[in-house]
């Protein structure tokens, strides 16, 4: 065909196209980018004399394997293109020569070669983001976010992501486990964890951020210990700006508050026996350790005599059911100006099964810093150190107090402390009430956010798991309505004597 129309001589070297005459060499410039989109190009390129339409052609192989050829009348635009992808791209020109029956054309030569990468497409959004816990560890799970290639996902133990940060990249699948957390199943605190898809180029869209948690502890043992710490707030302390009700009526909320839980063991704080202002022979504890009694409790020791200044901790315990076998007391780190800190242990025996345990009532002070020589870190070690001496057995062991610490107050030093020699924050429990309320509110009964101001804890060694844990608050819509004796609510746990 091409030498009846007197065209040149046959190019073997040139690639025909079905329907055309034999190709005709070329020396055509590569197209030029007009735009570039997710899904394409736009492309343009001199007109060429004679053209009745074009070809374009594009791969994602420089050498056009498999390559897709597109007829282009007045069109310079490809599309169908994948995002992220980039593609090499040629055009020739189809002339239909004088005479030529119908749909017959002369293609030139290829162009030279345009290579062009098309825009990345921003990963889909995440609809699934959920945490399921195990033994010190948490599993995410994701959907599958559209125009993704891999994920990263970054778990750490505070609300800005900077707290024991780790980092794990180039995850493909929608799922990943994180084992060993540093706030794991004994620590009642919470992992949280992002989640970022990312596209070819690194474009990137992230997750909201998630609250996870290690499952609980199992839960093993024979008897059943119902323990409560509860700072009374002393009868003379005073809280700036905050107005309480006397304390004969305190007295009366505490007591109240005590026989509605009515707990095995009950931790105390500021528990002094100070003169009430205005008496001469009325203590402060005389009507509270009367009531205590009357609901079946023993103190672990005597009060102090009226007069003395200090912050005691004491343990009352059911007296029909515990024997005491041995008390004691040691001193607390101080700061400076403070009345002296104490700790107080007792050393109580099943009168059903014989078991002993121990419980021991501790006050961090709140003017210490969270670490250094004199500390609130220091404070829990010291009282780690004393107990592991005074129960050489390694018998059970309860413990209750005001840390004066939260977990907003990094770190967390006092229940870090704990955590690290092996007790267990019953708040870990699976069956956990109020869990995210803080345990102060200044009497006041008004509206508490949820958060994880805790600073009153309940802790135990040698015990497996909790049964279940308590803030003792009551609230609606949002807002406690409870009343109580002091600016601290009393805090119960469950547990199983080994």
């Amino acid at each position: 065909m091409a030498a009846a129309l007197g065209l040149a001589a046959t190019l073997p070297a040139l690639p025909a196209v079905a329907g055309t005459a034999t190709a005709q060499s070329s020396a055509l410039a590569a197209p030029t980018v007009t735009a570039v989109t997710t899904a394409g190009v736009g492309l343009a390129w001199p007109d060429h004399a004679g053209a009745h339409h074009y070809e374009v052609r594009h791969s994602t192989s420089p050498a056009f394997t498999d390559a897709v050829v597109e007829e282009k009348y007045n069109s310079r635009y490809v599309d169908g293109l994948a995002n992220a992808t980039t593609y090499h791209i040629q055009y020739r020109a189809l002339t239909r020569p004088p005479g030529a029956p119908y749909g017959t054309y002369v293609p030139t030569g290829w162009s030279d070669t345009l290579t062009v990468t098309t825009e990345a497409r921003f990963p889909g959004a995440f609809t699934t983001l959920e945490a399921t816990g195990g033994l010190d560890s948490i599993t995410v799970r994701w959907n599958e976010t559209a125009y993704t290639t891999h994920y990263t996902v970054v778990v750490a133990d505070d609300h800005k992501m900077t707290r024991n940060k780790r980092t794990f990249e180039n995850v493909t699948g929608t799922s990943l486990t994180v084992r060993d957390l540093s706030q794991g199943s004994r620590t009642g605190m919470p992992t949280f964890v992002k989640v970022s898809a990312h596209n070819k180029t690194y474009l990137t869209r992230t997750s909201r951020r998630l609250t996870a948690y290690a499952a609980a502890p199992e839960v093993a043992g024979t008897e059943t210990l119902r323990f409560a710490a509860q700072n009374l707030l002393c009868s003379t302390c005073k809280v700036p700006g905050k107005t309480f009700a006397p304390w004969a009526t305190r007295v009366k909320t505490h007591l109240a508050t005590i026989k509605a839980q009515n707990p095995d063991v009950l931790i105390l704080n500021e528990a002094a026996n100070q003169p009430l202002p205005g008496t001469k022979k009325v203590r402060s504890m005389d009507g509270f350790v009367a009531g205590l009694k009357k609901q079946g409790y023993a103190l672990d020791s005597r009060l102090e005599k009226a007069g003395q200044r200090d912050v005691p901790n004491r343990v009352a315990y059911k007296s029909a059911k515990y024997a005491l076998v041995d008390k004691g007391w040691f001193k607390l780190p101080t700061a400076r100006g403070e009345n002296q800190r104490t700790a107080a242990w007792v050393l109580l025996k099943s009168r059903r099964t014989g078991k002993e345990f121990y419980a021991v009532s501790t006050h961090v002070s709140v003017n210490l810093p969270q670490t250094g020589a004199t500390s609130k870190e220091s404070s829990a070690e010291l009282v780690v150190r004393r107990m592991a001496g005074i129960n050489g057995q390694d018998l059970p062991m309860v413990l209750g107090g005001d840390m004066n610490s939260s977990f907003y107050q990094q770190p967390n030093a006092p229940h870090s402390a704990f955590i690290a020699d092996g007790w267990t924050d019953t708040a870990s429990s699976a069956n956990r009430t109020n869990y995210l309320y803080p345990t102060t509110h200044y009497g006041t009964g008004r509206k508490l956010e949820q958060t994880y101001g805790r600073i009153d804890y309940l802790f135990t060694k040698n015990i497996a798991g909790t049964v279940s844990y308590r803030n003792v608050i009551t609230v609606k819509d949002g807002t406690v309505v409870s009343k109580h004796g002091s600016d601290h609510t009393m805090v119960t746990a469950t547990a199983k004597l080994p």
